[in-house]
């Protein structure tokens, strides 16, 4: 495979090598690979080629390492950066594509390995490496050799996230070989061997030389790039070279323009790379230079304005002629035979109006398309600006270790150039994804999950809310409007089944019975337990009285059956109501207690136990909500959270927060859940806290979109692993990630 790089450096030519159980394979793909711009690469893309040499361990590795080759390449040929940020994004996709595999996997299906790529254009080559990989780079004028990989050990790939990967760039001339292998090939030979072998001339004679010093290494693979030695030209006509190519020009031997040059002698092919830089690693300023199709992108504008302005111009020249008058011009007499000459053809009359129109619309026309293309070529400039400092940001926050407290300022400068860039051009894919890596970086130091919650109902107003789910039945009640719907969820919880209505079954005002239901207060599912007959949901009025619904039971009609009991003593004041093993709590804030209710049948006709003996230690006139798992929880105004058992206090301290509680609304634990978790929804803050038994912070939880933009209630099924919200009076429900 070959393709033409310039006109003063030779096509490159390819070979490959691979063993196998201690035999020569001819198939190379997927380890290594040599591949040419697609049809739908950037335009930045178009002339460089890249070659990919990749190795995995593991079951099965090759077709990994196929959907890794995919997955470099497709982010590379669509990267619109300079090459080393297009490397790295290519490099970071390939080694986050393993790691999720990785994640995935059980540990004996894992794989691990590396990654060297080149990117040749014009005589610059590019190269990364990542992982368990080793290059090296064969000056043949000097006969040097140097050892691209170093004796540095990076981690392999796939094995974490981000990826640490080293940057090399060198200049190319003919005759150069660049050799990129397996890591084991680097264990059985040493540098005199491999140079003598890399300085054999011809690409099969390498090839060869490889297969004899590396036939001990075991399974490995290699990639030759060479660069062969130019045959005699005929002499080209004398000519300055373009001044942005004399400085390389300089470096290459000058061919005598008087007459046709000659085949160098060997003498003179020793001395073609004495004054060449050698292959370094690239700096970090380096790596973050300007973009070199910038520049040409603004000189092709600049021309293109130009040359508009000329047309321009030699229109407004063309009319100016027509309608000036010219006394002094006579127009020529054209002689015709037998005929007398015709007279001078008479001036035109000056048009003063048309003047005076064309001098005030050359300046505005001129202004216009100078404006026009100063604001489309600075938006350019400022986005790939951005674009620039955001992965200079990202590489500071890796060098300093991507997961620490010391890469944070460098993460959210990351984030907040890629979210300027995105404001320019909000469908940009390299703001997107640098966005995106900022952001879960972010995430990770500040232990965020972040949920993709789905919409249940869209109940079409904002209000008091409360909420309880048991099975696939989700309760909501709105307080402020006076009713309770049920919804029936899918099999996977996450979803609900079609209704055209909202399934509305209680309001306020409402015949049951002899009476008629009161404003309601809050709901809760009761199990049968404690000396109930039955479960069934149980709504709690402000004056003290039950609503009772069991799903299970439905009237002749195929309505739900409802019953109306009162409490034997109903409570002054009530907050929020829950239960333990068929007890009835009521938080009463008018009382400042909470009463426990015992049950007899499916009724709570005895007068209340108060949980506290004495006052409790804080008055609950400032309470907001509480949740019941064994333990008694109580959440106030300010973001507080105290624990309970038996009425005595138990250590619980709600600590280490990130921005701490803003606005608390809800709390909620699963009573049949055994992880102890505390959830919280944090309304101000828009998220939703996870505090473990002991009140330390756990994790925090985001969700896509607007889900949790105003919260108004929560609930949480953990053996089902979902968190259920009502948001803005839509009720939503999120897939919990495993523990």
């Amino acid at each position: 495979m070959s393709a033409t790089t310039g006109p003063l450096l030779p096509a490159p030519v390819f070979g490959t090598l691979r063993f196998a159980d201690g035999r020569q394979v001819k198939d190379t793909a997927p380890w290594a690979i040599v591949m040419t711009p697609p049809p739908q690469a950037a335009h930045v893309r178009r002339e460089e080629q890249l070659a990919l040499l990749l190795e995995l361990s593991g079951p099965l590795a090759s077709r990994m390492q196929r959907e890794l080759r995919e997955v470099f390449a497709r982010t590379y040929w669509s990267a619109a950066g300079s090459i080393t940020a297009a490397l790295r994004q290519a490099a970071a996709a390939a080694n986050q594509h393993l790691f999720q595999a990785n994640l995935r996997a059980v540990p004996v299906e894992r794989h691990e390995g590396g990654l060297v790529c080149a990117v040749l254009r014009g005589e610059d080559a590019f190269i990364l490496r990542a992982g368990h990989a080793c290059a090296w780079f064969f000056q043949h004028g000097p006969g040097y050799l140097k050892c691209i990989s170093g004796s540095e050990a990076l981690p392999p790939l796939g094995s974490a996230s981000p990826l640490e990967v080293r940057l090399h760039h060198t200049f190319i001339a003919p005759g150069d070989k660049m050799l990129m292998a397996s890591f084991h090939l680097s264990e059985v030979v040493d540098e005199d061997g491999l140079s003598r072998v890399l300085g054999l001339p011809g690409r099969e004679d390498v090839l060869a030389g490889l297969e004899q010093i590396g036939g001990s290494a075991g399974d490995f693979c290699a990639l030759l790039i060479h660069w062969p030695l130019p045959e005699a030209q005929p002499a080209a006509p004398e000519a300055r070279p373009p001044a942005e190519r004399r400085e390389r020009l300089a470096i290459l031997p000058r061919l005598r323009l008087s007459e046709p040059p000659e085949p160098p002698m060997a003498a003179e092919a020793d001395e073609l790379r004495v004054h060449t830089a050698p292959a370094v690693e690239l700096p970090a300023e380096d790596e973050y230079a300007p973009h070199p199709d910038l520049s040409e992108w603004a000189a092709r504008v600049g021309n293109g304005v130009i040359a508009a302005g000329n047309t321009l111009v030699k229109g407004l020249r063309a009319l100016f002629r027509n309608m000036l008058p010219a006394p002094g011009r006579v127009a020529r007499a054209r002689t015709r035979p037998m005929t007398a000459p015709r007279p001078a053809r008479q001036a035109p009359a000056e048009n003063r109006v048309a003047m005076m129109l064309a001098a005030i619309l050359i300046p505005v026309v001129l202004s216009v398309i100078v404006i026009a293309a100063y604001l489309a070529f600075g938006e350019t400039a400022r986005l790939q600006s951005l674009i620039h400092q955001a992965e200079r940001e990202i590489a500071l926050a890796q060098a300093v270790g991507g997961s620490t407290e010391n890469a944070r300022p460098h993460w959210e400068a990351a984030l907040s150039y890629a979210g300027e860039a995105l404001a320019l051009r909000p469908d940009h894919p390299m703001a997107s994804a640098l966005r995106k890596q900022a952001q879960n970086a972010l995430d990770l130091l500040d232990n965020i999950v972040r949920l993709a919650p789905v919409l249940l109902k869209d109940f079409g107003s904002a209000g008091t809310y409360r909420i309880a789910v048991h099975g696939q039945s989700v309760f909501i009640m709105n307080s402020t409007d006076g009713w309770v719907s049920r919804l029936t969820l899918t099999s996977s919880g996450d979803g609900v089944l079609e209704q055209d209505a909202i399934p509305v079954f209680v309001r306020t005002g409402q015949a049951i019975g002899e009476g008629r239901v009161g404003k309601l207060v809050d709901l809760v599912w009761v199990d049968l337990a404690g000396g109930r007959r039955s479960s069934g949901l149980v709504i709690l009025e402000e004056d003290g009285a039950l609503v009772c619904y069991d799903p299970a039971w439905e009237d002749e009609s195929g309505q739900p059956r409802l019953s109306r009991i009162y409490l034997g003593t109903p409570p002054v004041s009530p907050l929020a109501v829950d239960t333990y093993e068929g007890r009835l709590y009521i938080l009463d804030i008018g009382a400042n207690q909470i009463r426990r209710y015992e049950p007899a049948g499916d009724t709570y006709p005895e007068r209340p136990e108060h949980y506290f003996v004495t006052s409790p230690p804080r008055s609950l006139t400032e309470a907001r909500d509480m949740a019941i798992d064994g333990f008694v929880y109580v959440l106030y105004n300010d973001g507080e959270i105290r624990k309970f058992l038996r009425g005595d206090s138990q250590p619980f301290e709600a600590r280490g927060i990130p921005n701490g509680l803003n606005q608390p609304v809800a709390l909620a634990v699963d009573p049949h859940g055994s992880t102890g978790v505390v959830y919280v929804a944090d309304r101000g803050n828009r998220r939703v806290v996870a505090l473990g038994p002991d009140g330390a912070f756990w994790t925090q939880f985001y969700a896509e979109g607007e889900a949790f933009e105003a919260l108004e209630a929560l609930a949480v099924d953990e053996s089902a692993r979902l968190l259920y919200v009502v948001s803005s009076g839509r009720a939503y429900a999120a897939r919990l990630p495993l523990p």
